[in-house]
């Protein structure tokens, strides 16, 4: 015979709802809505008090990995074929998708407002560091072709 293969119990998901109440709750002043199962989060984050602000969607329909999009007249060095733990650049539209963490790192049982949301200010805070230095110092992989990134997490 086989062996046995032992599953872990899984966490429980968190639905859009709540994620919507602790964003809100955790973020206040930002904006969250949820239209058609899909949940769309949007904010102003600054990474430092030296920091600029950055315009931040976090989209989720909970059948894909959340997109975490950074955007704004504050983004430089987007032509830069260096750019850093990024899935998309849309340049003339000063966009960036980026990338955060491996699809198994996220614990969806977890709030966004405890996970993506600070992650997307360390995030911010080692860009502002590679936009001064031209060194990434936030540890991690940068994604080949968008397919695989990790940001090491503490």
């Amino acid at each position: 015979m086989g062996r046995k293969r032992t599953y872990l119990p899984r966490k429980k998901r968190l639905r859009l709802i709540e994620q919507k109440v602790l964003l809100e709750r955790e973020y206040p002043g930002t904006i969250c809505e949820l239209r058609r199962n899909k949940l769309v989060w949007r904010g102003v984050l600054c990474p430092s008090a030296f920091s600029r602000e950055y315009k931040v969607q976090i989209s989720y329909d909970e059948k894909t990995a959340p997109r975490i999009v950074v955007s704004g007249d504050s983004l430089r060095g987007l032509d830069r074929s260096n750019f850093p733990h990024k899935y998309d650049v849309d340049s003339s539209n000063k966009r960036v998708r980026v990338c955060l963490y491996l699809p198994l790192e996220l614990d969806y049982g977890k709030p966004f407002a405890d996970t993506l949301v600070p992650w997307t200010i360390e995030w911010l805070f080692h860009y502002e560091i590679w936009l001064a230095t031209g060194t990434w110092c936030g540890g991690g992989e940068h994604p080949v072709s968008g397919k695989n990134c990790i940001l090491n997490r503490r």
